[in-house]
């Protein structure tokens, strides 16, 4: 990412706000057929067919050297990872990482749960920490509004994971978007910098907001050779959540 924020119309924001329409659907049922015995291929394949299907294309396969719709985040796997004939089981979380283009513009959007037949099992330490994760990310929404800054929403963020003991990643953070998939500003999970020279929330503005955090420390490393995907360095569970927010001149709008 580099150069100058690129604040959007209101006729563009409500494109985006199509395309985050058509990528909350995608998401709602890969995260549905996130079972047992399904393979990681399987819902790339699903993903592709529903983008494709709805007018749009994925926003992943624009990146160079990747040629997936999804990113599938198994267990301690942190960002990035690729779809491959591995299949979920009983004892798994799973975080999906899911980009549509729809008329010019990108929406990106992430989301962790349980590997589950039975939701009524009793909770344990992992439902809690995704539970705070999730949290976590809507107190980060909760604070773009007009005349806050970046800083404020890193705050909110870093606060809620932290308070219960987990790693916020500082390698890996969210991002504006638009017409490219990652552009300016940086939107860490973490407090980054004084307040006031982080960037100002105005209309305009759209954030891929990100919450990307560890059961354990927030070291992460590359796993193996594929050259994208990121792991904990501990061995402990990751989570990834993210959401598409655009700031207009009636308020914050989430559009994923």
């Amino acid at each position: 990412m580099d150069g100058a924020v690129e604040l959007k119309s209101e006729k563009e924001i409500g494109i985006m706000k199509i395309g985050g329409a058509i990528l909350k659907s995608v998401m709602s049922e890969l995260l549905l057929m996130s079972k047992p015995g399904i393979s990681l291929r399987t819902l790339d394949m699903h993903a592709e067919k529903l983008i494709t299907e709805s007018g749009a294309i994925p926003s992943f396969k624009k990146v160079k050297g990747y040629h997936w719709s999804i990113c599938t985040c198994v267990n301690d796997i942190v960002v990035h990872g690729i779809p491959t004939d591995y299949l979920l089981t009983e004892r798994d979380v799973i975080g999906i990482d899911c980009g549509v283009y729809y008329k010019g513009f990108h929406t990106d959007s992430s989301w962790s749960v349980r590997v589950r037949n039975d939701n009524s099992r009793p909770k344990d330490e992992v439902d809690t920490f995704l539970a705070i994760g999730e949290v976590a990310l809507r107190k980060g929404i909760a604070k773009v509004k007009e005349g806050n800054f970046i800083y404020d929403i890193s705050k909110a963020i870093q606060e809620e994971v932290e308070s219960h003991g987990y790693g916020v990643v500082r390698s890996l953070i969210g991002h504006g978007v638009g017409r490219n998939l990652h552009e300016e500003p940086e939107v860490p999970g973490y407090v980054k910098g004084e307040r006031e020279k982080t960037p100002k929330i105005t209309p305009g503005l759209v954030l891929a907001i990100e919450v990307i955090y560890t059961m354990g420390k927030p070291d992460v490393v590359y796993k193996g050779s594929d050259e994208w995907t990121i792991v904990t360095k501990d061995g402990k569970m990751a989570g990834l959540f993210e959401a598409t927010v655009a700031q207009t001149a009636h308020g914050a709008l989430v559009l994923t």
